[in-house]
């Protein structure tokens, strides 16, 4: 197997060329290829809970699915594995998946205290007859390497535009919907609250225009990540989703939230009216959000909608 490696939080464009270079060698060898990865980012064995992920367990899965990865194989990442030499590493991937090649990024460092470089692995794969791909880092305008770090950063300051364009499609949340304080519902204004986990990247507080999939339909959704400072009694940090257009009952049901683009930050408002009639202006700019995204990218969508399955 051809595989490509990596941690692959997010599979930004960078490692899409990377799958595409593995599905490209297996091809030309005649042979099969997939993912090496791990079940934890070995980022989260070093800094604990303050290393947070892009994409849950179960968000990956569905990205794995929408590139049409044929295998995944994930390590877990121990200090064992952690403390094996470069070499050791390699026979380690080979016997348990049986990988034969392999396609990296140029700063792909593995072994003990990150020694094996890719002049190492360059060695070893020739040692061992296998295959190799090692491809040059993709730049950020500025010359900065695009990396998940770079993601992250703009997940957390809200710069979706940038986001989009760092992993090639919209970041996005699939969660369930749990109950809330139903202030929503009190309004006239339900939302469906998501219980996301507390390891995944926060959005920067505000709100944001997204796109949902839920009961086999896409609806417009106007997203309120924030502490709900209107309110004194709301506590922690809340996710939750104005589905323009919907009627039913979400409770206990998983949607997905494709986040398209901030409309504004998350104020304190003077009271309920206030707040009611603010709703419904981003409701209009959300729903327009989401009809011009669906009309520009349907084919797009179409393969995201087969892919969940919601």
């Amino acid at each position: 197997m051809i595989a490509a490696i990596g941690a692959f939080d997010g599979f930004h464009i960078g490692h899409q060329a990377l799958l595409g270079r593995a599905r490209v060698r297996a091809e030309t060898l005649g042979g099969s290829w997939g993912t090496v990865t791990f079940s934890k980012h070995p980022d989260s064995l070093f800094y604990g809970p303050k290393f947070k992920y892009l994409f849950t367990a179960k968000e990956q899965r569905c990205l794995e699915k929408y590139f049409s990865v044929p295998v995944s194989c994930r390590i877990d990442f121990t200090r064992r594995v952690a403390d094996m030499a470069p070499g050791e590493f390699l026979d380690f991937i080979s016997e348990k998946f049986g990988v034969t090649g392999i396609a990296v990024g140029e700063d792909f460092r593995f072994g003990k205290n990150r020694a094996g470089d890719c002049g190492v692995l360059r060695s070893e794969c020739r040692r061992r007859g296998w295959d190799c791909s090692i491809l040059d880092a993709m730049r950020l305008c500025g010359g900065a390497p695009l990396s998940s770090t770079a993601v992250r950063e703009a997940v957390s300051a809200g710069d979706m535009t940038r986001v989009r364009s760092m992993l090639g499609y919209p970041f996005f949340c699939v969660s369930r919907v749990i109950h809330g304080n139903e202030r929503g519902r009190g309004l006239g204004r339900p939302t469906a609250n998501l219980e996301v986990s507390e390891e995944k990247a926060a959005l920067r507080h505000g709100v944001y225009a997204t796109l949902v999939r839920a009961c086999g339909k896409w609806y417009a959704g106007a997203a309120n990540a924030g502490i709900n400072p209107t309110f004194s009694d709301v506590s922690g940090t809340r996710f939750e989703i104005n589905l323009i257009g919907f009627e039913g009952d979400l409770y206990g049901r998983d949607i997905a939230a494709f986040i398209i683009e901030r409309v504004r930050d998350e104020r304190k408002f003077g009271g309920a009216a206030d707040l009611r009639r603010q709703i419904d202006m981003d409701a209009a700019i959300v729903k327009q959000a989401g009809e011009k995204e669906l009309a520009s990218r349907g084919g797009f969508w179409e393969k995201w909608a087969a892919v969940l399955q919601m």
